[in-house]
């Protein structure tokens, strides 16, 4: 009998969905466990869930769980998405605490740490602090999903929900920075993080224009690295099989948020979908 395990988890990451042969389409999603481990939770057909179990980032939620043996990587778990419960959210302001006493002790010093760090161990997830994000580099994809894509998200099952057709973003997205790293040459990481790329997707639903909406995103972004009154931090993963790093998620905050100059917390929670 297959050993599954109730667990607790603060997710933390959810990436943009993506066409998957044997699950129609797939989010990546990872976060944080009671005993402060990371653990990424995979395959999530996160559209096509109930809507009392469509968690948001930083929810706590109980789901039972078991080692992925197909992946080689520690932190990858198989999840049985019937048994998702969400247990509560913590807010952005009033459990700021709480999320950085879960966050802050997993940061690691740099790009280059974490790296080192899978060559090791195969740690493929980790959170570290730039010294400084030069550019969100923004590069033309196709417009639409190839016709094998398109055929994977037809794959219905008679379980699966019918949900609306999953919408190609026609551009790539990467963020280009440097660690605080005496070794570091400088990075260039492709970011595929779900509240990031519903940030374009909102921006160019009021302006009506993908190059307005572009700027709007290195304003958002770029703000919240350059801004003195934020700490902000970068979340990192590997591709399966590959070794591959890329950004998957954001954190930050402002550091005093009782400040009644800084009243407008953005916390980069948008609607999704």
């Amino acid at each position: 009998m297959d050993n599954w395990q109730k667990k607790n988890v603060l997710m933390v990451v959810k990436t943009y969905p993506t066409p998957s042969t044997k699950y129609q389409e797939t989010v990546c999603t990872a976060g944080i466990t009671e005993d402060g481990q990371w653990i990424r939770l995979y395959p999530v057909k996160f559209r096509n869930l109930n809507p009392e179990q469509k968690f948001e980032k930083f929810c706590w939620i109980e789901i039972d769980t078991i080692k992925n043996t197909s992946d080689f990587r520690p932190e990858s778990f198989k999840a049985n998405a019937d048994s998702l419960k969400i247990i509560r959210k913590l807010d952005s302001k009033v459990d700021l605490e709480e999320r950085k006493n879960f966050m802050l002790p997993l940061v690691s010093p740099s790009m280059e740490y974490i790296k080192s760090e899978y060559d090791i161990s195969k740690k493929s997830l980790g959170i570290f602090k730039p010294k400084i994000v030069k550019d969100i580099k923004i590069v033309s994809d196709s417009e639409e999903w190839t016709q094998e894509q398109k055929n994977k998200m037809n794959q219905l099952s008679f379980l699966d929900t019918e949900t609306k057709p999953l919408e190609k973003i026609p551009w790539e997205f990467s963020f280009q920075f440097e660690c605080d790293n005496p070794d570091c040459k400088g990075h260039k990481m492709k970011i595929t993080d779900w509240e990031f790329c519903q940030a374009f997707r909102n921006f160019r639903r009021i302006y009506k224009s993908d190059e307005v909406a572009h700027e709007k995103l290195k304003e958002k972004y770029l703000g919240f690295f350059n801004d003195e009154r934020r700490d902000s931090y970068i979340i990192v993963g590997t591709v399966h099989p590959h070794p591959t790093f890329i950004i998957i998620g954001i954190f930050t905050y402002l550091k005093d948020i009782n400040n009644k100059t800084n009243k407008k917390i953005i916390d980069g929670q948008l609607p999704l979908f």
